[in-house]
């Protein structure tokens, strides 16, 4: 086994997978940060809604968007966004939910407070925005006596003229000066107990996005899980089209997935020297002489899958019928969208390197299907965090074979009576948001979450699939795909 084998295969183990999973008050490091140059939308200070499930980056780039350093950093891959004459706040996210952050963002509590006086959700978000601007040095953000979001959010109740004096003020005073002013909202899913209170609270913040876009200077941008951006309810207001149309998906496309694993790679000096090792005299002359990642091997699938071959061979077996490790890994890990999650990518990659065998490659692809495997128990744990009925829905399905009919779907969960059981643990996490309006119904609404989120398919037979992601760590079966492993004692 060669040097540059065992050192890549160690450098692989060693990638920090947790370091995915931001806060939005967390402080990234500007070292680490993966620019795919697809985000450029989604990072957009003038695209008001960025939807995405869970686990493709919504709260690492509210992060690295409301600190002032990362925003920098970021500023010379998406240079037509302007994000140096930008400034950003946090109008909420998940540690403002539980109310340990001082800033501008009101907590849940607030929330409750002030609706028990009879305040209308947008008042408290104008006050949010007030605070947010004072903070940001913007002038005359309402009557200087006033201290602090709540009692801006009770003055923009009772005084709806003056805070739109104070907004055009602000809006020129950026505008004046060559800048923008962006209030950003992460978490909405976070605003409340049950939907009851999450859905106004998201509602008006939506509008506010949308009272915000004739003006020069100052936007409203949200980051919104795929459910509620499926939710028909939360777009009811007048013209709330436009941010529907205007809206863009965080994606992560499999040359961005590649493009991080060998940014990670690269980063380190030995990781580095072995992966040119690995490529051999057919790479390209210029990687030698770069210290930071080769722009081409960044996005360039060609490049990409060259130097995947080189570590782990090409074919998933002893030929091409089997297909080629580049592209099975990432289908294998995709939703039913095909996109796949940077969390799940690097997690099977690592485990795949934790359990490799070969000698003369730094994986195999059993590795590869064994990665798999384990990033699709983890993918199912990630989702739990946002959806905690999911393995209650999932569960009534173990043994189930894709692709099926709808009712063998429905069928499993009446006998069960799983909707039943997700109901009653509904106290602990939030329910699914299509049952949250008592459907005549509620298996098939089960269903059609599990199809918004992405974790089920429709086919144009009318049959439904569950992707592998899914599959696997559910333990449903389908003809000649990658079998679950065996469970604790049993082979």
């Amino acid at each position: 086994m060669s040097d540059a084998v065992l050192v890549l295969r160690r450098a692989l183990t060693e990638i920090n997978v947790t370091e995915l999973g931001w806060k939005a008050a967390d402080t990234p490091d500007p070292g680490q940060i993966f620019t795919p140059v697809d985000h450029d939308g989604a990072l957009d200070p003038d695209r008001a809604v960025v939807v995405g499930n869970r686990g493709v980056g919504k709260s690492f780039w509210s992060a690295v968007l409301s600190h002032p350093q990362t925003r920098q950093a970021i500023h010379t891959a998406y240079p037509r966004l302007g994000l140096d004459r930008t400034e950003i706040r946090l109008g909420f996210h998940e540690q403002a939910a539980s109310g340990f952050d001082a800033g501008p963002a009101p907590s849940v509590a607030s929330f409750d407070s002030l609706a028990a006086e009879g305040m209308d959700p947008f008042d408290l978000w104008r006050g949010a925005l007030l605070a947010a601007l004072r903070e940001a040095g913007a002038p005359e953000q309402g009557p200087a006596d006033l201290d602090g979001r709540d009692a801006l959010a009770r003055w923009a109740a009772r005084d709806p003229l003056g805070v739109e004096t104070a907004l055009r003020r602000a809006d020129g005073w950026f505008a004046d000066r060559g800048r923008k002013f962006v209030l950003l909202f992460d978490a909405l899913d976070r605003l409340g107990k049950s939907w009851d209170q999450i859905r106004p609270r998201t509602e008006a913040a939506l509008r506010l996005a949308l009272h915000l876009r004739a003006s020069r200077a100052l936007r409203v941008k949200l980051f919104l899980r795929s459910d509620q951006f499926a939710d028909p309810t939360l777009f009811a207001f007048p013209d709330a089209s436009k941010l529907r149309q205007e809206s863009v998906s965080l994606v992560w496309r499999r040359r961005d997935l590649y493009g991080l694993l060998f940014q990670r790679l690269w980063s380190g000096p030995a990781a580095r020297e072995a992966l040119l090792a690995v490529a051999g005299p057919d790479a390209p002359a210029s990687w030698q002489r770069s210290a930071d990642l080769p722009f081409y091997l960044a996005s360039d699938e060609v490049l990409q899958a060259f130097l995947f071959y080189r570590i782990c061979g090409e074919y998933m077996g002893a030929g091409p019928s089997k297909g080629r490790t580049y592209s099975w890994l990432h289908d294998h890990l995709s939703d039913a969208a095909g996109e796949t999650s940077p969390r799940s990518f690097l997690a099977a990659l690592t485990r795949a390197a934790t359990n490799a065998q070969g000698d003369s490659r730094v994986l195999t692809y059993k590795d590869l299907q064994t990665g798999v495997q384990h990033a699709s128990a983890t993918r199912l744990d990630q989702l739990k965090e946002d959806y905690g009925w999911i393995r209650t829905a999932l569960e009534a399905l173990d043994g189930l074979q894709v692709p099926s009919l709808p009712d063998e779907f429905i069928g499993r969960w009446r006998d069960r009576n799983t909707v039943g059981m997700i109901l009653k643990e509904a106290g602990s996490w939030l329910s699914p948001l299509s049952l949250a309006d008592d459907p005549a119904d509620p298996e098939s609404r089960l269903l059609e979450e599990l199809v918004n989120i992405n974790v089920l398919e429709r086919r144009s037979n009318g049959k439904i699939n569950m992707p592998d992601i899914f599959r696997v760590a559910a333990r449903i079966k389908r003809k000649g795909g990658l079998r679950p492993p065996p469970l604790p004692g049993r082979r």
